[in-house]
């Protein structure tokens, strides 16, 4: 078993005009016995945007841990998340996360393969 934290050492930092961003893979595809692609760690300095075009070959889960973040979607009316809300985004859905609040955002993120493509595998048994 391959266990990670949201403790120091994230992994992965954005930074640019939009913020700060860090990221952090808890686990991928390769740790998991399921059609998840990963499961993330995110936090978001205030004000710090997470552009999420161009993944639109996955179906998303994500779960605000701590915060309130804005999630927009190209030509629709802004999703106001607040801290214990959970948000589904559709296969082929685009759009960018804003943390709108005064203290960091945080947010765990589950990536899952769609149904139109794992439905063409084959079962999978698990094995010790």
């Amino acid at each position: 078993m391959i266990v990670s934290n949201s403790g120091d050492g994230l992994t992965r930092t954005l930074d640019g005009s939009v913020g700060e961003a860090v990221w952090r893979c808890l686990g991928r595809r390769g740790m998991l016995f399921s059609e998840c692609e990963s499961f993330d760690f995110v936090r978001l300095a205030p004000g710090a945007v997470l552009d999420e075009r161009g993944r639109g070959d996955i179906e998303e889960a994500w779960f605000v841990l701590r915060g309130e973040a804005e999630f927009v979607e190209d030509g629709e009316d802004p999703l106001l998340a607040h801290e214990g809300e959970l948000v589904f985004c559709a296969h082929a859905t685009a759009g960018r996360w804003r943390n709108v609040g005064d203290s960091p955002l945080e947010m765990l993120f589950l990536a899952l393969m769609p149904a139109s493509v794992s439905l063409r595998l084959p079962t999978r048994t698990p094995s010790d």
